[in-house]
């Protein structure tokens, strides 16, 4: 995505607090997915970060996956016209063990017509009589990551295995939502995939964002989770393997990031990584502030401190007063040479979820999925 040098340099000259040397927002938002207008049932909405590819023939696909997951399509991520066609959904199963209720696509990685997809799958044992005494929709969550597949260009998948669950059965650890959560998406580096899930603390399972990879060529069976040195950490599955040690099965998170990483792009011009994350942090002023922030690395593993990029009110921490929630950024670039629309150039797109907030400060199904245009200025603030 290319910006125009003048439009740029007149938006920092209008906000004395944005330096030239980092990402900015460099324009007024688009709509890429209006509710009201391109919904295929009343529940069809944007509820994960907006993730993309490009197939074979050049058209794009994109997914922001809801417990029905659908794909919209183009000739760029500008013409985008969203399907009803369900590409995945969970199967509403009772048993935990299945690790098939509720399941959103978070995660896709695409190489040729096979897009490999990672589902965020939710267990609602709230709404299962004698699964969870709470009774509680918080207190009876419990996440796992699994893989999916599919074979036709990302218009349908189907389920592969379990990636990521807890070492422990449930309702072990009910109480509180508890398991591996929000995938960014998922990316190349050399020979393998990577990914980044977030864990709540639950046994020896710490809070945090945690790093996930597997050889290129691998199957769900193969993502092995940093250890703090290495990535040797297998997770296990309590229904189906016997797990005498629990701390041999959790992932060590990545240092300094406390919040969900929601997207990870590469800047083509400096090998280095740009992440993106919705947080409520100090800023350089000692103020805190709710946004979504960005934050660079070179390994993957030590991040710099994270940076305002856009100042909005969070679904998460809600402001009562506001007129609406935000949630689930990710950063695309159509315009890049990656498939996966992960390699960045100069210009590139911040997608967001705008959620209206009613009178009770609560949320319905009517969200927009918006992009914001970002300015990554050539020699940009990079250690």
């Amino acid at each position: 995505m290319k910006i125009a040098a003048g439009a740029l340099a007149g938006l920092l000259a209008a906000a004395p607090g944005l330096a030239a040397g980092q990402p900015v927002i460099a324009g007024s938002p688009e709509t890429v997915f209006d509710w009201a207008a391109a919904r295929c049932e009343t529940w069809d909405i944007p509820d994960t970060p907006a993730r993309a590819w490009r197939t074979p023939s050049g058209r794009v696909r994109l997914v922001a996956g809801s417990e029905r997951s659908r794909i919209a399509e183009g000739l760029s991520l500008a013409t985008l016209r969203h399907g009803c066609r369900v590409a995945y959904e969970g199967g509403e199963r009772d048993d935990p063990a299945a690790y098939d209720d509720r399941a959103w696509i978070a995660a896709t990685w695409a190489e040729g017509t096979r897009v490999i997809a990672l589902a965020h799958v939710e267990y609602h044992g709230h709404l299962r009589p004698g699964r969870c005494p709470a009774g509680d929709y918080m207190a009876c969550w419990r996440n796992a990551i699994l893989e999916l597949v599919s074979e036709d260009g990302g218009q349908t998948f189907t389920r592969r295995g379990l990636v990521a669950a807890l070492p422990y059965p449930y309702p072990e650890g009910a109480g509180k939502r508890a398991g591996y959560f929000s995938p960014s998406n998922i990316f190349r580096r050399g020979d393998y995939l990577y990914v980044y899930v977030f864990a709540e603390a639950t046994g020896a399972q710490k809070r945090g964002a945690c790093l996930l990879r597997r050889p290129v060529g691998g199957g769900p069976g193969d993502w092995r989770a940093w250890d703090g040195a290495g990535f040797t950490r297998a997770f296990a599955d309590p229904y189906r393997q016997a797990i005498s040690d629990p701390g041999a099965h959790v992932c060590e998170p990545v240092p300094g990031i406390r919040s969900t990483i929601s997207s990870v792009v590469e800047d083509g011009r400096s090998g280095r990584f740009l992440a993106v994350t919705p947080a409520t942090l100090e800023d350089t002023d000692g103020v805190r502030r709710s946004g979504i922030w960005w934050t660079q690395s070179a390994n993957l593993i030590d991040w710099a401190r994270p940076r305002l990029l856009l100042a909005v009110p969070l679904l998460w921490r809600r402001d009562c007063g506001a007129e609406a929630a935000y949630a689930y950024p990710s950063f695309l670039d159509g315009d890049g040479p990656s498939a996966n629309l992960d390699v960045v150039e100069g210009g590139f797109w911040l997608y967001l979820v705008r959620m209206p907030l009613g009178e009770d400060c609560s949320v319905g199904p009517k969200r927009d999925l918006l992009r914001y245009p970002v300015s990554l200025p050539d020699g940009w603030d990079r250690p």
